[in-house]
């Protein structure tokens, strides 16, 4: 039986890379919670044409939200998160031990916690179906996404 409050950190942490990436104009497949992994995923169109700390946003998103909306934030969960965090900056020629990657990874997290909290009603309205229905596809997360 997944524990309710770690289900819903993970309903937020989803919902959260969801929205930064709706806000960024990218297609969000589906959202779903894996019951028997207790884990989540979104299905996230490419990103590869934002910027960089746009890139980084997204992918701090999840961790963010969590820290917003349910603290603490769970890093741990974040692992995967981290590491591509950690690609886009050395492809960038920014490795995170730089000051210079410090800043640019700085400014994403930034960036996407301000997505969030602009956007709060709708991170909070998705994870709360995900709770209900572990399960938002395409049509129904942009219909969520036009209510205000």
């Amino acid at each position: 039986m997944w524990d309710p409050k770690d289900k819903e950190r993970t309903a937020l942490r989803e919902a959260g890379h969801a929205v930064v990436a709706w806000s960024f104009g990218i297609t969000v497949g589906c959202i779903h919670l894996d019951l028997e992994k207790e884990s989540g995923h979104a299905k996230i169109a490419s990103t590869a044409h934002l910027k960089h700390f746009e890139q980084i946003a997204n992918w701090l998103a999840g961790l963010e939200a969590e820290k917003i909306f349910k603290p603490p934030g769970r890093a741990f969960k974040a692992a995967y998160d981290f590491g591509e965090v950690s690609r886009i900056l050395r492809e960038n020629g920014t490795p995170q031990e730089t000051v210079e990657g410090k800043k640019l990874r700085e400014r994403g997290r930034a960036y996407a916690e301000g997505r969030l909290r602009e956007h709060r009603s709708k991170v909070r309205r998705l994870a709360q179906h995900l709770m209900e229905h572990h399960y938002i596809d395409r049509v129904v997360f942009e219909a969520m996404m036009r209510k205000p």
